[in-house]
């Protein structure tokens, strides 16, 4: 499986290197090993000086000895773009598992596969639609499949508006009477746009706020309210 073949290219190693760039068949994954370990460690230390949970996004190493170095725990948690993903990282023990894209219909049979061999995975919907036709599938196969509602924090990609309390109540009712609800989760993609950190901190406010909103008065009943993003990750106040 080579797009799962980690190459450590060391900085400064003073062992000779066993291939150069031009020796290596692709798709391969090559990282700086001491600047990947140092912004792994500073991130796990800034999640802990403000007493939150890290689920590391794994579709951009997808390798499982990255993913056991970010992780805090063999089996996760972490994200995956794709089902594809999703079934490499269940495969090799990794079982904590968000699948951080909208679901279809068409896709919930490798859901409950993996869900079956083990994986605890999560899905994403962001409508009503998505979300009745999940709880149908759940009945009709007598177990849940948890879920989480994407909140639109950015109006970048997808998700719910978080001041749209009708469509979340809607999403909520349908999934909470499958057994489905696992609360809600969002990701400041325009983050990608920030320019300075002043930019950068006040989307990571942007973001947490979305998903906070979401536990007022009338909203929903929320066990989880994780909030994604790459730019600005360690930028929360």
């Amino acid at each position: 499986m080579a797009s799962f073949l980690l190459y450590f290219l060391i900085a400064m190693s003073s062992s000779p290197a066993t291939s150069t760039l031009d020796q290596l068949d692709t798709p391969c994954l090559i990282l700086d090993e001491t600047r990947m370990t140092r912004n792994i460690e500073r991130l796990a230390a800034i999640m802990r000086a403000h007493g939150v949970g890290l689920r590391p996004h794994l579709k951009t190493p997808k390798s499982i000895e990255v993913a056991h170095r970010v992780m805090s725990g063999p089996r996760g948690p972490a994200a995956v773009s794709t089902l594809q993903e999703a079934e490499q990282f269940a495969a090799a023990g990794i079982t904590d598992l968000l699948y951080a894209v909208g679901v279809t219909p068409a896709k919930l049979d490798r859901v409950l596969a993996l869900r079956r061999a083990g994986a605890d995975l999560t899905v994403v919907v962001d409508n009503p639609e998505a979300a009745g036709a999940l709880a149908r599938r759940a009945a009709q196969e007598g177990e849940a499949i948890p879920a989480l509602i994407e909140i639109d924090c950015d109006g970048h990609r997808a998700g719910v508006q978080p001041q749209d309390t009708a469509a979340l109540l809607e999403i909520g009712r349908i999934l909470h009477g499958a057994g489905c609800l696992r609360g809600v989760m969002t990701h400041a993609g325009e983050s990608y746009g920030c320019r300075s950190l002043d930019a950068i901190a006040a989307m990571a406010e942007q973001e947490r706020r979305a998903a906070v909103d979401c536990a007022r008065p009338g909203a929903c009943p929320l066990p989880r309210r994780p909030g994604g993003g790459r730019p600005d990750a360690g930028k929360r106040r």
